[in-house]
């Protein structure tokens, strides 16, 4: 189809389908690369408009952000949370449930699940207070502009990353192999990576988010008894899998929203599944070296 000349009125029953989203009628023509575009895929400037895969990938995750920031009820971190409380509740009246929940690595051979049920225990009532607390600033916040899948992969990579990092300072301190570990910290230091990550696209100011993140890591290594390497381990896991799933999410030419969303799903499970199996790689080298 051409374009109109200077001075045409077009056809609005002639105007094609938007390639990005195949079947909605386009509206207008980017001024960069004459494609058409629908209403979700214009970036308005100052004269005319031009197309998502021609604005900067900050603008585009800007603008795709403050879309899914306006979607429903943050449901994942209420259900983390729920999950969390019936946990602690559940210890608590049953405290040997505890010991078969808790990340140990001497025992991790029969018990593998701990490396995610860990996440979801608490060692008392100000441990789980404050993880709560956490985790509801900080999931309202960021799992509306993530959406809730990829949320939810954030914090399960975020909380496994975490309890990788334990297994793997186990092969530097020997003694920590009969310490057990729990508590959301690892996922909630993920979280926080992932707040960083979307500050930096968006190109706001990441020195508050910083400034925490560096306070608490360093109360984790002042105090007694709180994991300073689940910490370390959920932030980098969480700065990762949020960096990964932001390029991905990132408009390119040619390829539909459907595709792309296919695309990250696929992206998410091989984080996932990617993080288990280091978890089993750092384990086995426990076996290896010091014979766990």
């Amino acid at each position: 189809m051409s374009l109109p000349s200077y001075g045409q009125r077009s056809d609005p029953r002639a105007a094609p389908d938007c390639p990005r989203h195949p079947g909605v009628r386009s509206v207008d023509y980017c001024k960069r690369c004459n494609r058409p575009m629908c209403v979700d895929c214009l970036i308005p400037t100052e004269v005319r408009s031009i197309c998502v895969d021609c604005t900067s990938s900050k603008r585009g995750w800007v603008r795709q952000a403050s879309r899914a920031a306006q979607m429903g009820a943050p449901v994942v971190t209420y259900a983390m949370m729920a999950i969390c409380i019936l946990m602690y509740l559940a210890t608590w009246v049953f405290p040997s449930l505890k010991s078969s929940l808790a990340l140990v690595p001497l025992f991790l051979m029969s018990r593998p699940w701990t490396i995610l049920t860990g996440a979801f225990l608490h060692g008392g009532l100000l441990h789980i207070l404050f993880n709560m607390l956490s985790l509801y600033w900080v999931g309202r916040a960021i799992e509306p502009v993530l959406g809730w899948w990829r949320f939810l992969t954030v914090y399960l990579v975020s909380a496994l990353g975490g309890s990788a990092f334990i297994l793997a300072w186990c092969l530097i301190q020997p003694s920590e192999i009969l310490v057990g570990t729990v508590g959301a910290s690892g996922a909630v230091f993920g979280l926080f990576g992932a707040v960083f990550v979307l500050q930096r696209l968006g190109g706001a100011d990441t020195t508050p988010i910083l400034t925490l993140l560096g306070i608490n890591l360093v109360y984790g290594f002042l105090a007694s008894g709180i994991s300073w390497q689940a910490h370390i381990g959920g932030a980098v896991a969480g700065v990762a899998a949020t960096w990964v799933l932001a390029r991905l999410a990132r408009p390119r030419s040619g390829i539909t929203e459907a595709a792309q969303n296919r695309r990250q799903l696929l992206v998410a499970l091989g984080m996932i599944v990617g993080i288990v199996a280091l978890n089993a790689l750092v384990f086995r080298l426990l076996v290896e070296v010091y014979g766990a």
